[in-house]
């Protein structure tokens, strides 16, 4: 079945490609439920999340009226780094898409939805590992699958490439909002957010927009990094 060791980082078993686990959505809907700050979206899941809504109907046309309307934010490091997670509403802080126990963006459903019971993370060498989630065992049932074919499906050449510019380009972020000083520091998560999460036309190829817009930003925050040295 390939190797498998336990990651507890994630909470999680760290699994090869090749390894096979028994799976099977049962259409419960547990997996939508009690997941306050616990749903990430990243730059990839806004645009297509924003376009998708936008274009069955909802009167919404950039992503900065998506996230504020369906996400919150998050600090993930005191630099200032932040990210966004979906909201989560009533007492059982069930996703705010979840409609009588079915996913109503299922087309654009966020990376981590699509890819679960799997998670991805990056090895550090450009490359990816792969994790799965065993927090709710009754999924771990029916049919066999495979992680390669799994993410071969699911985790397509657009979201890889993402990944891998974006996992390359945190740590550089970090290093350089961590050397901006406080009264920098609302400029430069000013651009941090209008880059990552805000400045994308809709009706434009996502990857290309984002990749430059990481360009921009590390050029800008280099910039006013320098000019407290």
């Amino acid at each position: 079945k390939g190797f498998a060791v336990k990651d507890e980082l994630f909470n999680a078993v760290r699994v090869t490609p090749s390894t096979k686990i028994r799976f099977k959505c049962t259409g419960c809907a547990e997996c939508c439920r009690h997941v306050k700050e616990s749903v990430p979206v990243n730059s990839l899941d806004v645009f297509y999340l924003t376009k998708y809504l936008r274009d069955t109907g909802l009167d919404i046309c950039c992503t900065d009226e998506f996230l504020a309307q369906f996400a919150t934010i998050a600090l993930l490091d005191d630099c200032g780094y932040f990210v966004y997670f979906l909201k989560s509403v009533g007492e059982d802080d069930s996703c705010i898409f979840l409609n009588e126990n079915r996913c109503s963006v299922q087309p654009a459903k966020p990376m981590a939805c699509r890819l679960y019971p799997f998670m991805v993370d990056t090895n550090g060498s450009g490359g990816f590992r792969y994790l799965y989630s065993r927090e709710r065992e009754h999924h771990f049932c029916g049919p066999v699958v495979e992680t390669r074919s799994w993410m071969k499906k699911y985790f397509q050449q657009e979201a890889r490439a993402f990944m891998q510019a974006d996992f390359a380009d945190t740590v550089p972020i970090a290093r350089l909002l961590r050397s901006i000083p406080e009264h920098g520091k609302n400029e430069a998560l000013f651009h941090f957010h209008r880059l990552r999460y805000s400045e994308y036309h809709l009706d434009r190829p996502f990857l290309e927009q984002f990749l430059q817009n990481q360009k921009q930003l590390l050029i800008i925050l280099g910039r006013m990094a320098e000019k407290t040295t």
